[in-house]
């Protein structure tokens, strides 16, 4: 189902098998988390990016291997981000590539705001997180910006590193491994996620270089994101259950009178973004739980009246559908 926060199902193939190096099954841990493991393979699906959060965190717990993240990104491979991959590899330059993967961030995932900025002999490609109620699990973290590097070196077709790495992570046990990966000085619990590579570098031309191809690669993942804005209806069911969920009265019927559709209408116009109104229902109250119960102060009987539920009881047998592990 494609919606705001959500990534690339593709994000889940590299971590499957990034955690097969580590003789894990990565099945159970998708499956644990609401997400298809088939999907990962088809290269237009999407996976909620909150659900895929928890794989992160689950992966995190079973590797217990900080540099897990980095691992995850050495399986990047130009199929990887739709058809950005090859846009990157085809790409004048470095500068050209970055400025491509700004540009169409989003078909990769709506979670995360890629910016690239001249800083003075140097080019900053940042990284920050949008959307998400809580801080990223920091692998993930460390997977997106290696991926970058690994794009990087892949089209450079040479040794290319960073002049300085910036990441929001504590500093891991094993460092000498992080610092074996960038090959570059990496300052540690910064307040931004960059990369800073030599402005000559960024410049010089690329040996993939190929403007044909980047044409149409520009073209194809402008189509996927016009089929990603289509689904838009969708959007607005959820932001009405958000405003009708603590009255208790959020049915089929309460949403389209406030979307001034008849409810038939509203059935069809969900057919066709391949949803319907009991999973957006399901999901914006799975979404909210999950919100609510990170915050301490909050009762169950407190989240229960915020989710449109009747008693505490619904709660907790909504709560052990959505999630088959225990709550954090």
């Amino acid at each position: 189902m494609n919606l705001k926060g959500t990534t690339l199902s593709s994000w889940g193939l590299l971590i499957a098998k990034a955690l097969k190096d580590y003789g894990i099954d990565p099945q159970p841990l998708f499956k644990q988390a609401g997400l298809d493991p088939q999907k990962m393979q088809e290269s237009r699906e999407r996976y909620s990016a909150f659900a895929l959060q928890k794989v992160w965190r689950a992966a995190a717990n079973i590797t217990q291997d900080p540099a897990f993240g980095l691992k995850v990104a050495q399986h990047w491979h130009p199929t990887t981000f739709c058809a950005l991959g090859y846009a990157w590899l085809a790409s004048k330059n470095l500068k050209d590539a970055m400025e491509r993967a700004v540009r169409y961030s989003r078909a990769v995932t709506d979670m995360v705001n890629l910016s690239l900025d001249n800083a003075g002999g140097a080019y900053k490609l940042s990284l920050e997180y949008v959307q998400l109620d809580a801080k990223p699990v920091p692998e993930s973290v460390d997977a997106a910006i290696g991926s970058l590097v690994v794009m990087t070196r892949q089209a450079y077709c040479d040794e290319i590193n960073p002049v300085l790495v910036l990441l929001p992570r504590e500093k891991p046990d094993n460092a000498q491994y992080f610092y074996e990966f960038f090959h570059s000085p990496i300052e540690y619990e910064a307040q931004e996620c960059s990369l800073l590579f030599s402005e000559d570098e960024i410049e010089k031309p690329l040996p993939t270089a190929n403007t044909e191809l980047a044409h149409m690669t520009d073209k194809v993942i402008e189509d996927y994101l016009r089929t990603l804005d289509q689904n838009v209806f969708a959007m607005q069911v959820k932001s009405k259950l958000l405003d009708q969920l603590p009255t208790g009265m959020a049915t089929e019927t309460s949403i389209a009178n406030a979307l001034q559709v008849s409810p038939g209408d509203l059935k069809k116009r969900l057919d066709a973004e391949g949803t319907s109104f009991k999973d957006l229902l399901d999901e914006t109250r799975s979404e909210l739980a999950h919100k609510y119960l990170q915050q301490a102060k909050m009762s169950m009987e407190e989240i229960a009246f915020l989710l449109g539920f009747a008693e505490v009881a619904q709660l907790t047998a909504a709560l052990q559908k959505w999630e088959s592990v225990p709550q954090e």
